[in-house]
């Protein structure tokens, strides 16, 4: 279990998250929700410990992850971020192997194999010596799940994952999750997409100024809640 404690952030005087506690449990899915600006990004990125100027705790079976090794902490959150972060001068082989040689120090070879391995799981195998810019906005996406995945993380952060796909690679993306949280995997997403947001099972949280205002699961939102109504628009 991830678990947050009283996690608060600010920047440059302004209180970007307020003493926010949370549970994140393995195969569950917790969906981000809140206007920009709420703060669901700088959640994401103190779960992903990019961020680390935060107050309070984040643990991971009662351990700190601040605490953790570099190599532990990779294996227990990977990060996907709205812009993917792909290396522009790697190709896609080299993308999904480069923490695992640089990081876990593995050899090249058995980086290669395992970075294989897992876009094989995701049908880019034969993509593997392109690069970034002569991707799709969904294969570049796939390309940094995969990136993520060779660390076998037991949580993994989406931000706004679909803002860049057309409708049949959103499908995808949705298969994806699926198979991967029924491998384990537990998964936390920020999204405006309302339509998308629909589509998840879960529990959904929502953000606003910085602060936790309502939870409950996306397939029991009752219409008048913030929830509900911020849902409510991809129905109409």
């Amino acid at each position: 279990m991830l678990e947050v404690k009283n996690l608060s952030l600010k920047k440059r005087g302004c209180q970007i998250l307020d003493k926010i506690s949370l549970q994140l449990l393995p195969q569950r899915c917790t969906l981000l929700l809140g206007k920009s600006g709420s703060g669901k990004t700088s959640l994401l990125r103190c779960l992903a410990q990019v961020e680390r100027g935060y107050e309070g705790e984040i643990l991971i079976d009662s351990q700190k992850l601040d605490q953790l090794s570099s190599q532990n902490r990779c294996r227990t959150v990977g990060f996907v971020p709205q812009s993917f972060a792909l290396f522009p001068h790697l190709d896609v082989l080299d993308n999904c192997a480069y923490a695992l040689r640089i990081l876990m120090r593995q050899s090249r070879a058995e980086a290669s194999r395992q970075a294989r391995e897992a876009l094989n799981s995701l049908g880019m195998e034969e993509l593997a010596t392109a690069r970034p810019h002569e991707l799709s906005g969904g294969q570049q996406q796939r390309v940094a799940i995969a990136r993520a995945l060779v660390l076998k993380p037991q949580f993994l952060l989406f931000d706004e994952p679909t803002s860049a796909l057309d409708p049949e690679n959103t499908e995808l993306f949705l298969s994806i999750l699926q198979k991967l949280q029924s491998q384990g995997t537990g998964i936390v997403i920020s999204s405006q997409d309302m339509a998308f947001a629909r589509q998840l099972q879960g529990n959904a949280i929502f953000l606003e100024q910085g602060m936790i205002v309502e939870q409950q699961e996306i397939s029991a939102l009752p219409t008048e809640s913030k929830l509900g109504k911020f849902l409510k628009p991809s129905i109409l």
